[in-house]
């Protein structure tokens, strides 16, 4: 019998923290590569750099998490038959926490025992472990430390099915997940699907990212003998299983953090394994549509092992590899999706037992067990029928609503109802407006977006083309005189370029109101110009209207790191309240500030107080802690007359996020080109 329950679970989390106060236009999220040579082969096909996005706008940021763990109750929603149980997070982007199997009393995933964030998501904050579903754009998904719709409903024959759905703001479109477990099922079904509900063409992307132990042993398994990654900034292909005598395919063997887009035949079954030494472990399929499959390690390096434990409870060691599934090849690129269309598939994931030997073997010997393995399990003929079956499921409305999220799909709907253009997924409850819609109601219904004290941060963002244009009326008419609008409307055109539009409309906006969120985007705008004094100028002045608040803050401080502007940091800093001093981020700042000036007591006294500095937000390829440890050693060694090596280096453990420290060994291989 077939189960779907919710239920409470008692697990250690830190403090999320408030969203930040300002809009998301400050870091870009586009991924770069080198464009003077290209390293491809000319049939390879890869859409690379295709619907990068710049900026986050509308998202705000989730950054100012801690690192200390609390007692939490957290809501799960748990699907359940006599061979597996899978929990959920609706809170946490619909991610999957656990996949255990019953009959051999093991856990399929890295299931992390925490809830702790750190800086590796579009909006930040994010969380190892589990499965997450990453809908939209390159990177970790906007809400996947938020909450989205979750629904009950049911198959033909009574099999309940757990819907989790969500409207995506960048992107404008609705993706679905309804997973279902039937009675005898060994395999847990997710069947997904996309819409774009517009007349554009919408760069999409889609990665289901699985998060697996990592122990010495284990294999990952696919039908493919060449992988995509990127050397030196270039993307490459490289011959797999073994690369400059390394056999890439066992995670722990490998000496640098790295992604491996395995490239599959278009003809081969679509799926990825990992094994462990016995030849158990998790499968996962899925229909054609959903054609690339990835390994990303974090290395086998002193700071890999500090990233790991980074994610998890700090006597852990939070050793975890991910095998991922995504729509295009490679995560360097988002596929074309045509207008009016919706994008369906099926994944399946299970407990997949191979003969160890044969697993361990060569890699054809490895490939060809795998796959006879998973075809005694389902066959791709029956997953492609799954999936035309629940097709009239997938389009019916839910029986019952299990949590809401917010309310900008329902204003998605009524912008849409306003305008007098189609449904946008009429089946699907996309709830009811919060107080950060209802601006953007007002514009809808009443042409202006109200009256906002300029004190006060924005209540909410929005972008897209229909925004800007309802904006521009606005300002034509009842918002003529309204700072508010005028602010909105210049961000919405920073954000897609347009730098001296955007300049002379958040100008008019300040001669309105002085507002530090107008000098903030106008320090943006001036940097993207090529600006930096300008750019500095304005921050100091939005900081100058609201000292207290720690996102601003932060990123003026990270500005003036940025262009070395020490004895302006200290000046900041030494000007701002205890409690924003406090802030680590803020800190870190001040300690270069304090090491410019020759003060090494000073610096070092915060990198080792409390038994080393910590900076719960550093983010994926940071290494500003290791960087200050450096600097440090340096001014150490100047005094006393030695010589410092930075290029053999023993760092505390404590500093070092370092994810290519080996980084000799990937430079000394092999790439095919065609």
């Amino acid at each position: 019998m077939t189960g779907l329950r919710v239920e409470k679970l008692n697990i250690p989390a830190a403090n999320m923290g408030e969203h930040s106060t300002l809009p998301m236009i400050s870091d870009s999220i586009r991924s770069y590569f080198k464009r003077d040579q290209f390293k491809l082969g000319e049939s390879d096909g890869l859409y690379l750099g295709y619907g990068a996005v710049e900026s986050a706008l509308p998202y705000r940021s989730q950054n100012n998490y801690g690192r200390e763990l609390y007692d939490s109750e957290q809501t799960v929603i748990v699907l359940e038959n006599d061979y597996l149980k899978a929990t959920f997070f609706a809170s946490l982007g619909g991610k999957l926490h656990s996949l255990y199997d019953k009959i051999e009393g093991k856990e399929l995933l890295f299931s992390n025992s925490v809830l702790r964030p750190c800086h590796l998501a579009i909006r930040s904050a994010w969380m190892s472990g589990g499965i997450e579903w990453n809908c939209g754009y390159i990177g970790h998904h906007a809400y996947t430390c938020s909450p989205i719709h979750a629904a009950r409903t049911s198959l033909d024959d009574g099999t309940p099915v757990l819907r989790f759905y969500q409207y995506e703001r960048i992107r404008s479109a609705v993706y679905q997940m309804d997973f279902f477990l039937p009675e005898g099922s060994k395999l847990l079904f997710v069947r997904t699907k996309i819409v774009n509900p517009s007349f554009e063409v919408l760069p999409m992307y889609w990665w289901s990212n699985i998060a697996t132990p990592d122990c010495d042993g284990n294999r990952v398994i696919v039908p493919a003998t060449t992988t995509f990654t990127v050397k030196d900034g270039y993307p490459v292909k490289i011959a797999v299983p073994e690369y400059n005598g390394v056999d890439v395919t066992y995670p722990a063997q490998n000496p640098i953090a790295i992604d491996y887009f395995w490239n599959i035949p278009e003809d081969e079954r679509k799926y990825i394994c990992q094994v462990d030494k016995n030849g158990y472990g998790l499968v996962q399929t899925s229909t054609k549509r959903l054609r690339g499959r990835k390994l990303f390690v974090w290395g086998n390096s002193q700071g890999g092992d500090r990233w790991k434990n980074f994610l998890t409870a700090d006597n852990e060691s939070g050793s975890y590899n991910e095998i991922q599934a995504g729509l295009a090849q490679t995560q360097y690129e988002c596929l074309p999706m045509p207008p009016k269309t919706t994008w369906e598939w099926v994944e399946a994931y299970g407990a997949i037992k191979t003969d160890p030997r044969k697993a361990h073997g060569t890699w054809e010997e490895a490939r060809r067990e795998s796959a006879d393995r998973l075809n005694e399990m389902i066959t791709a003929d029956s997953l492609e029928k799954l999936l035309a079956d629940t097709k009239k499921m997938a389009k019916t409305p839910a029986e019952k609503t299990l949590s809401s999220a917010d309310g900008w799909g329902a204003l998605e709907q009524k912008r849409r109802e306003i305008a007098g253009d189609d449904a946008m997924c009429d089946y699907l409850d996309f709830g009811e407006l919060s107080d950060e819609q209802l601006p953007w109601l007002s514009l809808l219904e009443k042409g202006t977006l109200g009256k906002h004290d300029p004190k006060k941060p924005p209540i909410s963002y929005i972008c897209g083309k229909e925004w800007t244009k309802k904006l521009r009326e606005a300002v034509r008419g009842k918002d003529a005189d309204n700072w508010f609008t005028w602010l909105q409307l210049g961000l919405c055109t920073l954000a897609v370029e347009d730098y001296e539009s955007a300049e002379r409309i958040l100008n008019k906006s300040l001669e309105l109101s002085r507002s530090p969120w107008a000098l903030y985007a106008l320090a943006i705008v001036r940097r993207e110009l090529g600006d930096r004094e300008k750019q500095i100028e304005y921050m100091l002045a939005a900081l100058e209207l609201r000292k207290d608040d720690v996102s601003l803050a932060r990123e003026v401080l990270q500005a003036l790191y940025w262009s070395e502007r020490f004895a302006e940091i200290e000046k900041a800093y030494l000007s701002l309240p205890a409690e924003v001093q406090k802030n680590p981020r803020c800190t870190v700042y001040y300690a270069f500030a304090l090491i410019n000036k020759g003060d090494v007591e000073g610096a070092e006294a915060i990198l080792y107080k409390d038994g080393g500095f910590i900076l719960p937000d550093i983010h994926e390829g940071e290494t500003i802690t290791l960087d200050l440890w450096i600097e440090i050693e340096k001014k150490k060694a100047q005094r006393n007359g030695t010589f410092f090596d930075e290029k053999n280096i023993d760092p505390p453990k404590f500093v070092d996020f370092r994810m290519f420290s080996n980084a000799e060994w990937f430079n000394g291989g092999e790439i095919i080109r065609e």
